[in-house]
């Protein structure tokens, strides 16, 4: 299996936005110019290639993007200098089989901040993204969001 992340690029948009519609409830909601404003927003926006096939996509901010996420904007008040993790999203095909880790590998080791911030659903739970974040060094910081939409924000420090 060779796995690569390479940069989402307009060919690759109709399947990130179907991909990311499938997951939305985990997500947000993107369409096709909300692609192309995120994506030119950006630090990382990337696709998941694995054999030649999009296996998935993530996509990260840096503090002071253009960039109008909540959560985001959250962050910005708390932590000055930090990379945001908007979206990773794997097919199901796809997932079990290491990508989280190896994207996340990509990502911190990647990240030109001393922070990489996120958020993981509470409710309804997300208890496997929970057991990963926490397995891999991530911190909770904050709950935010209505009943039925709840988020716990997390940070990593990076250095």
């Amino acid at each position: 299996m060779t796995t690569s992340l390479r940069p989402i690029t307009p060919a690759d948009h109709d399947a990130v936005v179907d991909l990311n519609e499938r997951f939305v409830h985990l997500t947000a909601p993107m369409d096709q110019p909300r692609l192309a404003e995120l994506v030119a927003a950006s630090d990382r926006a990337d696709v998941i290639d694995v054999d030649g096939e999009l296996a998935g996509f993530v996509i990260t901010f840096a503090a002071g993007a253009a960039y109008d996420g909540t959560h985001f904007a959250w962050f910005a008040k708390r932590y000055d200098d930090y990379c945001y993790l908007d979206r990773i999203v794997i097919d199901v095909p796809f997932q079990r089989r290491g990508l989280g880790t190896f994207v996340y590998d990509a990502v911190e080791n990647g990240c030109a901040r001393p922070v990489l911030a996120l958020e993981v659903n509470i409710d309804p739970p997300n208890k496997p993204s929970l057991a990963f974040h926490r397995a891999r060094g991530y911190v909770e910081v904050g709950v935010e969001g209505p009943e039925g939409h709840r988020v716990v924000l997390m940070v990593k420090s990076l250095r």
